[in-house]
């Protein structure tokens, strides 16, 4: 499963460009709108653990930057 996410821009708003990344097997795929931090299958931070959107939730995809796991976060 592959979930599509935003980062924030210098005014703290979820806008521009989509990346996707593949969920690690064991991941329960998060809900449409959730902010997540991404983590990697060791648990170390992906993208400095900067918060993203979940803007996406895909069954395949052309470019995945990397097999992710996540935590929930707040806005």
């Amino acid at each position: 499963m592959f979930i599509s996410v935003q980062f924030k821009n210098k005014n703290n708003e979820f806008v521009g460009k989509t990346y996707d990344y593949e969920l690690i097997d064991s991941s329960v795929v998060p809900k449409l709108g959730d902010v997540i931090r991404m983590i990697d299958g060791s648990g170390n931070p992906v993208c400095y653990g900067t918060r993203v959107k979940v803007v996406a939730i895909k069954t395949s995809s052309l470019k995945s930057y990397e097999k992710i796991n996540y935590l929930l976060s707040e806005i």
